[in-house]
């Protein structure tokens, strides 16, 4: 569906923004087996601190339901030259990238032991998102390596809920929550379309003149 594609590039670019050696980041995925990666990995025991762990929501919103021109006729590709520009001879494939609108919402969660520490990091995350809200998507599919460009939208709630004990922290620890979404992002589908060519010898005189009358009868 190439949702996965925007949890890469969102994790990505989050971890570009981490400064601090000893941080762990858990991305969408772990973040879901979190419970499960502490019992793997850690014997039984609590994951250390500081920890940042992104989640997607569960729900996908489809912004645009119809059949459209971008959802089955979209930018045609080729293997080898990207895009493909019309009055260029025609490839023996081509590829279509058909796209459906979507929104994506995302979570950070920040696990750090005392509030200082967690409020550098939300104040750092802050400013990244909203200077550096760019992420660059690539849609490998059929070899096209397609790049699209999406932004992040900052969720204008920071929520404290330090309050909520978990088990995978017994001890006094501080979580701050940021929400995120990308609002211009996209199903994306390339299938490979065989391009086929069609000959026509000259044309006469009057086989010209009886196609001219003949197609401008019908206009």
């Amino acid at each position: 569906m190439a949702i996965r594609f925007y949890d890469s590039a969102v994790t990505e670019k989050i971890k570009g923004w981490i400064l601090d050696p000893n941080l762990r980041l858990l991305k969408p995925d772990e973040t879901s087996r979190l419970f499960e990666m502490t019992f793997d990995q850690n014997d039984d025991k609590p994951l250390s601190l500081p920890l940042i762990a992104i989640s997607r929501d569960k729900t996908i919103e489809i912004l645009e339901t119809q059949k459209q021109p971008k959802t089955f006729k979209g930018i045609l590709l080729t293997p080898d030259s990207g895009h493909f520009n019309p009055g260029d001879t025609p490839p023996t494939t081509s590829i279509p990238l058909n796209v459906i609108p979507i929104k994506i919402g995302y979570q950070i969660d920040i696990y750090t032991r005392y509030m200082d520490k967690c409020d550098e990091y939300v104040r750092n995350f802050v400013f990244n998102i909203i200077n550096y809200p760019k992420v660059l998507i690539t849609i490998p599919y059929n070899s096209v390596n397609f790049t699209h460009e999406s932004t992040i939208h900052l969720d204008s709630s920071i929520n404290d809920n330090s309050d909520i004990k978990e088990r995978l922290f017994p001890d006094q620890f501080t979580r701050f929550t940021l929400k995120f979404y990308v609002d211009d992002a996209y199903l994306f589908s390339a299938p490979v379309v065989t391009n086929s060519t069609l000959e026509l010898g000259e044309l006469n005189i009057e086989d010209r003149i009886t196609s001219q009358i003949t197609e401008e009868s019908l206009g």
